[in-house]
């Protein structure tokens, strides 16, 4: 994949992870959601962006690695220079470690992205590490990586070490497209106080580099997303409409998607989330129990 590639895919996979947080302004904007349904609906989207994050970085460091030193040649060892790219990598330690038959045609090996103690970039802290586990040439269909962590948190969001993310190839990067599978698996963030939000996650995610746009969608999972909020109350989540972003929506401050729908079940109701018809606006539409209400989001997320 070639680098003007990947600088896109981080300009709109990084408006991803601020836009999920889509509800954190709702609480002083309408009657129509009280603060028990904000508090379900973003905890589920809190979850969603923090786990996203971390295999947007993935996809940074895949992206500008070389195909000689992702086989495991010479050039193995440290990756660096990658700050401009993506600004939430600096003053992280990234090191490439290829298994001992990995070649340039079948590469595998272990890339660690290591924040130590901790690291502070736009106000977010990252410490511990991220490990990329790979297997497959780069962007080739049925190529996997799978990311874990070892003492990782995103300012004091601790993530569960027993937790993976595992994403597949759906498709070879052709014709500026890729199509890639996501499954989260024991997904678990702690917060201050011991409470906690657990999460698992099937859904397919489609780079367009010519259009500049990133859309997610239902895969053959019954879910998207399910799990239990940070108040104890499982959540399932379906993409009922795809959801798009738009990379040149940044420049306008909209981080947001420009259109697509989900649908958050917590308990015994349903929250429908409808991100529009396309224009570059920060609202979104939220159906609960019959009543609908338009909401002006902040999306100053990092």
């Amino acid at each position: 994949m070639k680098m003007k590639n990947a600088i896109s895919m981080k300009s709109i996979s990084a408006a991803m992870v601020a836009g999920v947080l889509v509800l954190a302004s709702c609480g002083k904007t309408t009657d129509v959601l009280n603060s028990g349904d904000v508090q379900n609906v973003n905890s589920e989207a809190v979850a969603d962006s923090y786990t996203s994050e971390t295999s947007d970085m993935g996809n940074t460091v895949i992206s500008s690695v070389t195909n000689t030193k992702y086989g495991g040649g010479r050039e193995a060892g440290s990756i660096t220079g990658l700050e401009g790219i993506d600004g939430r990598l600096t003053g992280s330690t990234i090191t490439l470690t290829a298994d001992a038959n990995s070649t340039k045609d079948s590469p595998s090996g272990v890339i660690t992205i290591d924040f130590k103690t901790g690291v502070t970039t736009n106000g977010v802290t990252r410490k511990g590490e991220i490990k990329i586990t790979y297997s497959g040439r780069k962007f080739v269909q049925g190529s996997t990586r799978i990311i874990s962590f070892i003492n990782y948190a995103r300012n004091s969001v601790v993530f569960d070490n027993g937790m993976t993310y595992t994403i597949t190839n759906a498709s070879d990067s052709t014709a500026g497209k890729i199509t890639l599978h996501h499954v989260l698996t024991a997904g678990k963030l702690t917060f201050p106080g011991n409470t906690f939000i657990t999460r698992n996650t099937d859904f397919n995610e489609a780079f367009d580099y010519v259009a500049k746009t990133l859309t997610l969608s239902a895969s053959t999972a019954a879910y998207a997303a399910t799990g239990t909020t940070r108040a104890g109350k499982d959540y399932k989540t379906k993409i009922t409409a795809p959801i798009v972003y738009k990379a040149d929506c940044i420049a306008a401050k909209v981080f947001i998607p420009v259109s697509g729908e989900k649908v958050v079940t917590a308990g015994l109701v349903d929250y429908a989330v409808n991100f529009g018809d396309g224009t570059c606006d920060n609202t979104v539409t939220i159906t609960v129990l019959g009543k609908t209400a338009t909401i002006t989001v902040n999306a100053d997320g990092n």
